[in-house]
């Protein structure tokens, strides 16, 4: 049985994150997991350490060359580890968030394109839970319906997800289901000491490319990490997005008085450690977000879309999501509301309640999936 994993790179830690859980819930002696190599996203050095085959496939200009892989023979591709695209059995879409309006047609476009062709080959194709839409245009909504009649299974994260798929066509295969990293375990790296990294502070250079806040993200968050300071309570960056948000880091660093220590960490298994071992997170990525919240951690945080919104409602800790524009007054209640010792007794609990639920429907997700695969357990 090989089960290919799509969506997933090396630069996104929630991408990893997901990676990691799927290859954590499904392992088996029975199973070979593959990837798609992408330069600069998806390299050697990434699917290696994961025990991941390359699949021979690759795009240039719209063209697809990977169905060549065929032609190498097999014992060649043995010895290389390498997969073809006839070999595999299931397809896994992790891809977070990508077929949107938002990210334009063309991830949509070749979703179609790929999930009609594995269709056709007679292969299980499973979206996994993440955000879909909005689909603001006839082409996309096209490539959105051929996705929907080719796959097998498609889950959204959140009932705005469920609700933009099921208005393209009504189907019993869309279902929802919550994000599954909360089976996703972290391991506190030696060097993390508590007491000197405490408040974690996470950007993300999405709340600038996707929406019109233009400087005001790193006047607002340079304006937060002003006020825990006052407060005595120690700030520090935790880069989850790459190279990207560390520079959006260092541009916030560079309002600052007093700047703060920017950990950039590559292990996904230590930044979640570093989550659940810090005092609070305020950020913007959304599965930082979700890790605190997982970890019972007061969480405030910042979102570009609509699935930030659905995240802190499932948790049942709506008053977390800010907005950029609200009063220097309104930042004050929010901090101090999460710094106070009794209420963040009493947000850890709340959260850990709701994080039970989340396991839950992620234990019945992976279920699903060994089921429709007729996967070991």
């Amino acid at each position: 049985m090989i089960i290919e994993i799509k969506g997933t790179g090396s630069h996104n830690k929630g991408a990893e994150m997901m990676l990691l859980t799927i290859l954590q819930e499904l392992k088996s002696d029975s199973v070979k997991f593959t990837i798609v190599p992408k330069y600069n996203s998806c390299e050697y050095s990434f699917y290696s350490k994961h025990g991941l085959n390359p699949k021979v496939w690759f795009r240039y200009k719209g063209i697809e060359f990977g169905r060549f892989g065929q032609f190498i023979p097999k014992q060649l591709r043995n010895l290389y580890g390498m997969v073809t695209d006839e070999e595999v059995n299931i397809i896994l879409d992790a891809s977070g968030f990508a077929y949107s309006s938002q990210w334009g047609n063309n991830p949509t476009k070749i979703m179609a394109e790929e999930s009609k062709r594995w269709n056709n080959m007679g292969k299980k194709v499973i979206l996994m839970p993440q955000a879909f839409g909005p689909f603001d245009n006839d082409m996309i909504k096209k490539h959105m319906k051929e996705i929907i009649n080719n796959v097998t299974l498609i889950y959204a994260r959140d009932q705005d997800s469920y609700n933009a798929l099921q208005s393209i066509q009504s189907d019993t295969k869309i279902r929802l289901c919550s994000d599954f990293t909360v089976l996703f375990q972290g391991t506190k790296p030696i060097y993390f000491d508590s007491a000197k990294y405490q408040v974690c502070i996470v950007p993300n250079q999405r709340m600038k490319d996707k929406t019109n806040c233009t400087n005001n993200y790193e006047e607002f968050f340079a304006l937060v990490i002003k006020k825990i300071q006052r407060m005595r309570k120690v700030p520090f960056f935790l880069i989850h997005g790459g190279v990207e948000d560390k520079i959006l880091a260092e541009n916030i660093n560079n309002l600052l008085e007093l700047k703060i220590e920017i950990i950039s960490e590559e292990n996904p298994y230590f930044i979640k450690g570093i989550i659940e071992n810090s005092t609070a997170l305020i950020g913007s990525r959304f599965h930082s977000l979700a890790s605190a919240l997982y970890s019972g951690k007061p969480t405030l945080g910042t979102g570009w879309s609509h699935k930030y919104k659905h995240l802190f409602k499932e948790f049942n800790f709506e008053e977390g999501l800010m907005s950029l524009d609200i009063s220097e007054h309104e930042i004050d209640k929010k901090l101090e509301y999460i710094f106070d010792i009794e209420q963040s007794k009493e947000i850890h609990n709340r959260l850990m309640i709701e994080k039970i639920n989340y396991k839950n429907k992620s234990l019945k997700l992976f279920d699903e999936i060994r089921k429709i695969g007729n996967l070991e357990q």
